[in-house]
């Protein structure tokens, strides 16, 4: 084996343990969040119980899919439908009262019958020009920037 061969050989051998690595790093991210904890899920739902939104239950759990981190919030309304400010202000409270790190919100509305709501369709009419994702009949998929962007569409804040 010439030299040069083994050289060429130890580059790629070298480059391949630098990919590895990265990918092995970049992976202990997700896992760090993963691992986080904090007071989140306490305090969000009391939060949006003790709103003047009517929100008679609520829950706040984290989850993982995939790669991507997840703050999941579900709401219970004491009435048939979500308003514009209704929603601005729970995307509120769960921004004020998130203390994990979380690359996405799932929030999922019911109504008063136990019917869900559609989320991604009152976002649609509050803000045609935002892309937000939905994994369900109207739960909501949305970035912490795209619930700032919602809240700031309906206050102005």
């Amino acid at each position: 084996m010439s030299d040069r061969s083994a050289s060429r050989r130890l580059r790629v051998l070298e480059i391949g343990v630098i990919a590895a690595v990265g990918m092995a790093l970049a992976g202990c991210g997700v896992i760090t969040k993963e691992l986080s904890s904090g007071d989140f899920a306490e305090t969000i739902p009391a939060a949006l119980v003790e709103s003047e939104i009517g929100i008679t239950d609520s829950f706040a759990s984290k989850g993982l899919d995939g790669f991507t981190f997840n703050l999941v919030v579900g709401v219970d309304l004491d009435d048939q439908e979500l308003s514009p400010d209704d929603l601005a202000g729970i995307l509120r409270i769960i921004l004020e009262n998130n203390d994990i790190p979380s690359d996405q919100i799932q929030l999922s509305v019911a109504a008063n019958d136990g019917e869900s709501v559609d989320v991604p369709q009152l976002v649609q009419e509050i803000s045609p020009d935002l892309k937000t994702k939905a994994s369900i009949y109207g739960n909501l998929s949305v970035t912490n920037e795209q619930a700032a962007a919602i809240v700031k569409a309906v206050w102005g804040e």
